[in-house]
């Protein structure tokens, strides 16, 4: 008998453990409530493909992280088509092919969370690569609302001319 309360009481103490990535899906923010930051991160338009992970880093601090490819393809077709003649002759710095954000959430002494790190890195054809730090509270208003990151609909000639020269000064400063 005190075999099978032994056992049952290790299974329930395993099956109340979930894990830290189910923590912070289930959890909320406090600049929106209403859905679960699983919920709002699983479900935003703007992704093509993502991914959760969990890991410690070397000091112990326990990390859950969230990655999102963004739909590229779409966006810099249309501005591409949008550019003028001698702009379309001169495009290296538009040929993107992945564009990562990644938010991290660290995890509390206190059983709570928060959002700590929002990356975004750029790689283009030739291999180079751009990476960069975000506003976390920003980026995540920005998921809440389900608004894609590369809105091809947001496009006409000036916007595609100004994102073309942004996109110049980035790809100058890839590696």
């Amino acid at each position: 008998m005190r075999k099978v309360l032994l056992i049952a009481a290790v299974f329930l103490t395993l099956v109340g453990c979930g894990s830290d990535t189910d923590f912070v899906k289930n959890g909320t923010m406090n600049f929106n409530s209403t859905i679960t930051v699983g919920k709002a991160l699983d479900s935003w338009k703007s992704c093509e493909e993502s991914g959760w992970e969990e890991f410690k880093t070397d000091n112990g601090v326990r990390v859950v992280q969230f990655s999102c490819q963004h739909r590229i393809g779409q966006f810099f077709t249309e501005m591409k088509s949008l550019l003028s003649e001698s702009d379309r002759a001169e495009v290296d710095h538009l040929d993107v092919i992945a564009n990562v954000q990644t938010f991290q959430f660290t995890l509390n002494q206190d059983d709570t969370f928060q959002i700590d790190n929002v990356q975004v890195k750029t790689t283009w054809m030739d291999g180079t690569s751009f990476k960069d730090s975000q506003e976390p509270i920003e980026q995540l208003e920005m998921v809440y609302a389900n608004q894609l990151s590369f809105e091809p609909d947001e496009l006409d000639s000036t916007v595609a001319a100004q994102i073309y020269y942004l996109f110049m000064v980035i790809k100058a400063n890839a590696s």
